[in-house]
């Protein structure tokens, strides 16, 4: 259990690159989906950021 919230600040980035996301996110994953959230924004705190990653996991 647990989930994800994907902030970026170039949406349309994100789309083109979505097949090379897909295949690392399942390299990591695998079959484990946990809920996510993809927010695009206009600028993170790192000036030099284009993605930042918040995780929350539940481990028993």
């Amino acid at each position: 259990m647990g989930r994800l919230t994907v902030y970026v600040t170039d949406m349309e980035a994100y789309r083109g690159s979505r097949a090379e996301i897909g295949a690392e996110y399942r390299a990591v994953f695998g079959k484990h989906f946990p809920a996510m959230s993809l927010v695009a924004v206009t600028e993170l705190v790192d000036p030099r950021a284009v993605v930042e990653i918040e995780a929350t996991a539940v481990i028993p």
